[in-house]
């Protein structure tokens, strides 16, 4: 196999559905109501694991709420009070696969609340806390894990705005908010066409990593910068100068050209970073997938079926297959636990819709384990090495991102609509 930018670049699939996006991966905008529409038909059994699921999450929503800005009744991200705030991300993740759960005039004071919270920021924050102070790093308010804005930051408040205006929402200040992704995308180091993080002045590249030290060309964070800059090039294109877009675009190209640096030919998938942390970034190949050729496509799923034991426990996904973790972290952290060698319903949903793709029958395998193993562990952020419960309890994101790639399976989208 050749290591050039032309074997990366998506060709024609078996399914159809890639062809209505153009160049494969490129993000169409679509409206998270359009992906939802309900297949009647019975038989399937994807369909109904997604119906099983939908029910808890309406349930752990409700729960979950508290009083933001002295107003606004709105989710967190889990039951317990593990976490209270607005992190972009685990706010859209829920609204993504039941996109009902606020009238339309809730939304517009959400996108209110978040305008007036940010848009004079240098850049984007890791979150909002419910008086609506922004946070800017991940971590906790004395024990922050990084210096620098996380890199995937201005691709997930971007995607969570745009999705917002989609639902309903009337979006004020949409100038201030181009600037604002302006300021963010520009402190992002882009090297090789690639998110890039300096091994010698680490910082977190994508959220879910937020523990990890992963250097060098990054790969779960150039991913979703790919997506994130094609859709605020489509979600400014009227509030900002079109040089801006022009760039916006040619780096997210850039990024899927440049994807092949971080291809391991005889493991057949990606590695998380070039320098620290050359482990193959299991969650991250799930939406690599669906930028590459097929030939790619088969080895990064032959990777996880080689691996199922490494990768897979009660339907929960590791980040990595390594039993001894992360190689390099910014804080010490307990080896088979969370981010370090835990599994994570999350991690289901992004790789499931293409194991579906290549072997639906060993995908049904793991989503049914997921589906019955969730609702015994109380939706469980994440399960230790031992198969025991961590984290918050009630998570959505536990929840709403396995939905995601059944309703991508149900579909025949491909995962990556939702980014």
């Amino acid at each position: 196999m050749k290591n050039t930018d032309e074997t990366f670049k998506k060709g024609m699939t078996r399914r159809t559905f890639l062809t209505v996006s153009g160049a494969a991966g490129a993000l169409n905008a679509l409206s998270p109501i359009g992906m939802l529409t309900d297949y009647n038909d019975e038989k399937n059994p994807f369909l109904a694991l997604r119906q099983t699921l939908r029910k808890h999450l309406v349930k752990s929503f409700e729960k979950s709420k508290v009083l933001f800005d002295n107003k606004l009744w709105l989710h967190s991200p889990c039951i317990s009070e593990t976490y209270r705030g607005i992190w972009p991300d685990d706010f859209l993740y829920p609204l993504l696969v039941q996109p009902d759960l606020y009238e339309r005039e809730k939304l517009t004071q959400i996108a209110g609340l978040l305008t007036n919270s940010m848009v004079d920021l240098e850049c984007f924050p890791d979150r909002i806390e419910a008086d609506g102070m922004p946070v800017m790093q991940p971590g906790s308010l004395l024990s922050p894990h990084a210096r620098h804005m996380p890199l995937h930051l201005p691709a997930a408040w971007v995607r969570l705005v745009d999705n917002l205006e989609k639902l309903g929402a009337t979006i004020p200040g949409k100038a201030d908010w181009a600037r604002l992704f302006q300021r963010s995308i520009n402190i992002v180091p882009f090297s090789c066409g690639l998110a890039y993080v300096d091994p010698q002045n680490p910082g977190v590249g994508f959220g879910f990593h937020d523990p990890e030290a992963i250097t060098g060309f990054e790969l779960m964070s150039s991913l979703v910068l790919h997506f994130g800059l094609k859709r605020a090039a489509l979600f400014f294109k009227d509030y900002i100068e079109e040089s801006e877009i022009i760039r916006w675009n040619r780096l997210s190209e850039g990024i899927s050209n440049n994807l092949y640096r971080l291809f391991d030919k005889e493991q057949g998938a990606f590695f998380a970073g070039s320098k620290d942390c050359r482990q193959i970034n299991v969650w991250a190949n799930g939406l690599a997938y669906w930028l590459v050729k097929p030939d790619v496509q088969k080895t990064i799923v032959e990777y996880y079926q080689r691996n199922r034991k490494a990768i897979f426990l009660k339907g929960f996904t590791r980040q990595i297959t390594e039993p001894e973790g992360w190689q390099r972290h910014f804080f010490p952290s307990k080896t088979g636990s969370y981010t370090n060698g835990g599994f994570w319903s999350v991690g289901t949903g992004w790789v499931l819709p293409a194991i579906a793709d290549q072997n639906p029958g060993f995908a049904l395998e793991i989503a049914e384990e997921l589906a019955d193993n969730l609702v015994k562990l109380e939706f469980r952020e994440y399960i230790s090495a031992d198969g025991t419960g961590g984290g918050a309890v009630g998570f959505l994101a536990a929840i709403a991102v396995p939905m995601m790639g059944l309703t991508a399976i149900v579909e025949n989208r491909p995962f990556s609509d939702f980014f």
